[in-house]
């Protein structure tokens, strides 16, 4: 509990330490058997590699357009209509990514918006 208290975990997941019920005795097969079966192990990956939250454009165009209605109407082109947004209210290109169908985030940068 003190390392949750010091930390910011942005879930908490409860596993099964071993098949026995016995405490203190873990067994690391079955628990990494429960974190790949969880998506848990899939979900650090992604956050590692630093854009773990991501949108389609027509969900990002449709959220956000009240910000910038001029420039995503301005552009059929999916890529130019976000950059003009993003350029309009100053949004660091360091924190979001353009993909060919998907708009990535870094952690914690929807949050900004």
């Amino acid at each position: 509990m003190t390392t949750l208290h010091s930390c910011e975990p942005h879930f908490v997941r409860c596993l099964v330490p071993n098949t026995h019920k016995k405490p203190g005795d873990v067994e690391p097969p079955l628990i990494m058997h429960q974190l790949t079966c969880n998506g848990v192990l899939e979900g650090i990956r992604i956050c590692m590699r630093g854009f773990p939250n991501r949108m389609l454009y027509p969900d990002f165009k449709a959220r956000y357009a009240i910000l910038g209605a001029s420039e995503i109407a301005s552009s059929g082109d999916n890529k130019t209509a976000v950059y003009a947004l993003m350029d309009k209210i100053e949004f660091s290109r360091d924190r979001y990514r353009l993909g060919h169908t998907l708009v990535f985030f870094r952690a914690g940068a929807l949050a900004f918006l």
